[in-house]
């Protein structure tokens, strides 16, 4: 299985490239930072839309290859507009980092979690079953959710979580229905 040691830190061509041309160590070492920018999210240090893109591909591919389980979480922070339109964006951010560090400590060292929009992140869950998908959904939303804010206003995170598994034809597209599917029901309460 893909994970995220594995994928996109370095591209072994341009490192060979640089070690056959002689290239100093500094060079190759900013080379490695350059490469690892173009798929991390800066603000909150999680991996990007495009290595989400890359990583998700490749899972699904040897997922169906070796017929093993695989899942994916969607995630998207409910009324986040609100937070930017009334604490202003650096609250946003702070929002948008503390759900990071959340996703992480949640997360196994095998599942690759990422940025995948402005207020939507994606865990892909190698070997893993829609039941332990969901049960890692309610081990995430059981941590309390907050942020600082003014000292005597925390903001409270809350967010809606959709899940599918293989064998879907597009994980994607099934997780985002259902993802969907959570957000219209939430609204209804």
């Amino acid at each position: 299985m893909l994970n995220s040691s594995s994928f996109f830190t370095v591209p072994d061509r341009l490192q060979r490239r640089l070690a056959e041309i002689g290239a100093p160590a500094d060079v190759r070492t900013l080379a490695a930072e350059l490469a690892e920018q173009t798929v991390r999210d800066p603000l909150t240090g999680l991996y990007n839309r495009r290595f989400f893109d890359e990583a998700l591909r490749q899972n699904i591919e040897t997922a169906r290859r070796y017929n093993r389980v695989l899942s994916l979480v969607l995630f998207d922070l409910d009324d986040f507009k609100t937070v930017n339109d009334t604490r202003g964006h650096e609250a946003g951010d702070a929002v948008l980092k503390t759900f990071a560090q959340l996703l992480l400590e949640t997360a196994r060292k095998a599942d690759i979690v990422c940025r995948i929009g402005g207020d939507e992140f994606a865990v892909i869950l190698p070997e893993t079953t829609l039941p332990a998908a969901r049960k890692f959904t309610e081990r995430f939303f059981e941590n309390k959710m907050e942020c600082g804010g003014l000292p005597a206003q925390p903001i409270t995170i809350s967010a809606t979580a959709g899940m599918a598994e293989l064998p879907s034809e597009n994980l994607f597209t099934d997780a985002d229905r259902q993802l969907l599917i959570a957000k219209q029901k939430n609204k209804g309460r």
